[in-house]
């Protein structure tokens, strides 16, 4: 069975995987040198989220391309990658990351695709006073209370997420109801979305949540449908979601309007085959962005990969671009103290354009897009088509790390 996972409800099928070489042993001097620089990377590259590991990679590497000039360099240090696969189980990740940092003494840490993962390395960053940019994992804990100074959060939190959907939403005096998995993902989702459907006007009628190893949502729908929400606002993840139950019970036709994150291509092609119309809002689309950085990681994942870009491309991609920028800024020092206080607050280019890490927890904010499912001639699925961009100030989250 194909596995899928959502960020606010988004899957993907597995692609390529990318080599990206180092092993060395020695630390990095604080003052530079030709020792390289050694980024540890600890992502999904097995297991039920695994292609979404990979396309982190992929866009990692072509970030590195991009951000170096094709040199793989700093201040004349080469970069080195040490890939390990923590088969979308914590405990692995914990185990790849304290062996990275003590056994390689790696100089950044970065990855962590889902929440459990990403929150697990928390600890790690803070013990070794070492760097670690988080992602594409979305729960707000992580620069909340799970916050310290070396992490930095390259991907939209559930907030950021949440108000986006609300944000996609026509009506703001309409009645909603929630469908999520049962876990933090799922938690933090739901609290950040009713909290801003209930500024705007909106009433949250009935939560309901389902466990991630779920098949069939008959029960948790019908107590929907018993409430009748003008909307249902989805964030799922896991495989293989909700949406064959959803067509099934034809909430459409009970007057209930779904919305939710727009999955990447291979989600939409295997669930949403039928659901042309329905509105909601995407963390990225390939066709969405435009500017010189997104040319670029379309280009070259065509030219490297054989593929477009797709959800979590953009989010490696920036990853890389953050850490090399911050290495620039202090001329190749990989001291955590020194590198984390060069990347708080500053802003850099990624393919969504403008990222800022918020000076005070380190999320980084970025654009989103409010987009409604097309039918497009010669694609065989429905096309995300923008009807707006929500802008990185539209969606800037409260601080929970105090």
């Amino acid at each position: 069975m194909k596995k899928y996972r959502f960020i606010s409800m988004v899957a993907v099928l597995a692609t390529p995987g990318i080599a990206l070489g180092g092993c060395g042993t020695t630390k990095a001097t604080e003052s530079g040198g030709q020792t390289p620089i050694q980024i540890g990377a600890v992502t999904a590259l097995s297991g039920a989220l695994a292609a979404y590991g990979k396309e982190w990679q992929r866009g990692f590497k072509i970030g590195l391309e991009y951000a170096t000039n094709g040199t793989n360099k700093v201040d004349g240090r080469k970069i080195q990658v040490i890939w390990k696969d923590d088969a979308t189980d914590p405990k692995q990740a914990v185990t790849d990351a304290k062996g990275l940092l003590q056994n390689k003494k790696v100089d950044v840490l970065t990855g962590g695709v889902n929440s459990a993962s990403a929150i697990a390395m928390e600890p790690l960053a803070q013990k070794y006073k070492t760097v670690y940019v988080a992602g594409p994992a979305v729960a707000d804990s992580i620069t909340g209370k799970n916050y310290n100074k070396y992490v930095f959060k390259i991907s939209p939190n559930s907030y950021m997420e949440a108000k986006a959907a609300v944000l996609s939403i026509p009506n703001h005096s309409a009645t909603v109801a929630q469908l999520a998995p049962n876990y933090a993902f799922g938690w933090d989702s739901v609290k950040a979305f009713k909290s801003l459907a209930v500024n705007v006007g909106m009433k949250d009628v009935l939560d309901v949540y389902a466990s991630p190893k779920a098949t069939d949502f008959t029960p948790q729908l019908e107590k929907i449908i018993q409430k009748h929400p003008k909307y249902l606002f989805v964030t799922w993840a896991g495989a293989p979601g909700p949406w064959k139950s959803i067509a099934n019970m034809k909430l459409a036709k009970q007057g209930i309007t779904v919305v939710t994150g727009i999955p990447n291509i291979a989600a939409i092609k295997a669930l949403f085959q039928g659901f042309e119309g329905m509105r909601g809002f995407t963390t990225y689309y390939y066709t969405l962005p435009h500017n010189k950085v997104n040319d670029y990681l379309v280009s070259h994942d065509k030219s490297e990969f054989h593929t477009v870009p797709d959800l979590f491309d953009p989010d490696g991609m920036a990853a890389a671009i953050s850490i090399v920028d911050g290495l620039k800024k202090t001329k190749g020092v990989t001291n955590g103290n020194t590198l984390s206080a060069a990347m708080a607050g500053m802003s850099f280019q990624g393919p969504k354009g403008t990222y800022t890490y918020r000076k005070s927890d380190h999320q980084a904010l970025q654009n989103q897009y409010g987009v409604v499912l097309r039918h497009k001639a010669g694609v065989d699925y429905p096309v995300p088509v923008l009807t707006k961009v929500i802008s990185a100030k539209q969606t800037v989250p409260p601080v929970l790390n105090k």
